[in-house]
């Protein structure tokens, strides 16, 4: 099933150039940070110390205020310095990595039951790529949402091509969309550009729009509002579509690699 949607109220700026479309393989750093203040409302309790050493998928902090709602290491390696501020509030937790990454070993998600799939995204790092509107925070997993929004382009200018940058991803993306359509009563709602020839369009249990206009077109808010506007006590749940395949990925091979 699809829709048309056109935007007529935005602006694309006319810049020179575009992304070319290819991927270089970036010079592998050993020295990664995970920044708490970038989720937006989350109070860090740290599970890890300084000179620990970790895996990728371990959890590193949860949430004060949402204790399920856990955060894990992308990288295996040791913790090199935990940086404070005001308040002994956690700022950086910097991690040396290892040359070879080690991998937290994830059993594989059999049950489509809803409540079994929000206890595995949690338990391994995956539900903060969910997030809720309004306010754009990581959504409360006891939430109800009416709809699920996944964005399958990004109309910003010089941004990256979904297409192109999700090709090789079709199968951990169908995954992941097999399961989070388990946990709304309402539909998924997938936005792509009208003119776009994505292999998204063949999946099924999916509702697609195609859009067309200019930016803001790409943005999820603009969708919702077209599609299902939120009213007083509702709440809608999004994600990106290169979370959705790291989602997928997890699902399928048991291990947490972003």
């Amino acid at each position: 099933m699809s829709n048309d949607i056109i935007v007529k109220k935005g602006l694309d700026l006319k810049l020179v150039g575009k992304p070319s479309l290819e991927i270089e393989q970036a010079k592998f750093s050993q020295d990664f940070s995970v920044y708490p203040a970038d989720f937006h409302g989350v109070f860090p309790k740290l599970i890890v110390k300084e000179n620990d050493s970790v895996k990728a998928g371990d959890i590193l902090f949860y949430d004060k205020n949402s204790e399920k709602v856990k955060f894990v290491s992308p990288v295996s390696g040791k913790i090199k310095e935990i940086v404070r501020g005001e308040r002994r509030r956690v700022l950086e937790i910097k991690i040396h990595a290892d040359k070879d990454i080690a991998f937290k070993k994830i059993k594989k998600l059999k049950s489509e039951n809803p409540k079994d799939i929000i206890d595995y995204l949690l338990e391994n790092g995956l539900w903060t790529y969910i997030k809720q509107r309004p306010y754009d925070v990581i959504a409360d997993p006891k939430s109800n949402p009416k709809e699920i929004f996944i964005s399958g382009f990004d109309s910003s200018p010089l941004s990256a091509d979904y297409d192109f940058t999700t090709k090789d991803q079709k199968e951990n993306i169908i995954e992941a969309i097999k399961y989070l359509s388990k946990l709304t009563k309402g539909s998924i709602n997938l936005s792509l550009r009208k003119e776009s020839n994505s292999f998204l369009r063949e999946i099924n249990d999916v509702i697609i729009h195609n859009v067309s206009g200019p930016h803001p077109a790409g943005n999820l808010s603009t969708i919702i509002n077209r599609v299902s506007p939120i009213n007083k006590g509702d709440v809608v749940w999004t994600v990106n579509l290169p979370d959705l395949a790291i989602i997928g990925n997890t699902i399928l091979n048991g291990k947490f690699s972003p």
